[in-house]
């Protein structure tokens, strides 16, 4: 089946992976789609990810399994012949540019530790003004196998696990360690989340960290 998105052709072929791989280097692409998606959503999907001339220039290949970021799957595109390494992310899938060589697991880890600090220290500078505390020192993501986070002296280290959890339950992870660095009492606590994060305790129970 042939589809025109934006004046671009692409022949649509089901296949049985539960991936999208667009092919060619002019229109019409050749677009590989899993066999259950219906054609709306392929459509959406090259809406938002469309050929672009880089793409067209380099071989890649696919992650097996999704790369997880903030609770959502991402498809990881990989281009292994590139002279710089990189990452891009779009709305549905992240672009890995490296060379054969590098390990993309471990780049990705490093990528995402990067995203995960620059959110936890936006949220972070938020509950500082919310809370008027504002003694934290140092803030950092490291492993914590068995801990959200963990207050050494005066400043706090959150687990590199919380990627995986959506901003929502991040935020709500924050401010948890910021009435604890506080010494803040259990009731103070809960009134503190009672007040600015009513829904803290279904947060709690759906949280894939304990």
């Amino acid at each position: 089946m042939q589809i025109e998105i934006a004046n671009t052709f692409y022949e649509i072929i089901p296949w049985n992976k539960d991936y999208i791989q667009v092919l060619g280097s002019l229109s019409p692409y050749r677009v590989y789609a899993p066999a259950h998606w219906d054609m709306a959503s392929v459509k959406e999907y090259l809406k938002l990810n469309p050929p672009t001339i880089g793409d067209n220039l380099q071989s890649y290949a696919y992650l097996d399994n999704p790369y997880i970021l903030f609770g959502k799957p991402y498809l990881v595109k990989i281009y292994s012949n590139s002279t710089s390494t990189k990452v891009n992310l779009t709305a549905t899938s992240i672009a890995v540019y490296q060379n054969k060589s590098t390990n993309t697991l471990k780049l990705l880890s490093k990528w995402s530790k990067e995203l995960l600090y620059n959110e936890v220290i936006k949220q972070m500078s938020y509950w500082e003004e919310q809370l008027d505390i504002y003694n934290i020192s140092s803030v950092a993501v490291k492993k914590l196998p068995k801990s959200e986070f963990t207050i050494v002296d005066s400043g706090i280290y959150f687990s590199n696990r919380l990627i995986d959890l959506e901003k929502e339950h991040i935020n709500r992870i924050v401010l948890k360690a910021f009435c604890k660095f506080a010494q803040k009492s259990r009731m103070e606590t809960e009134a503190i989340f009672d007040l600015f994060i009513p829904n803290w305790k279904e947060l709690c129970k759906d949280s894939i960290i304990q």
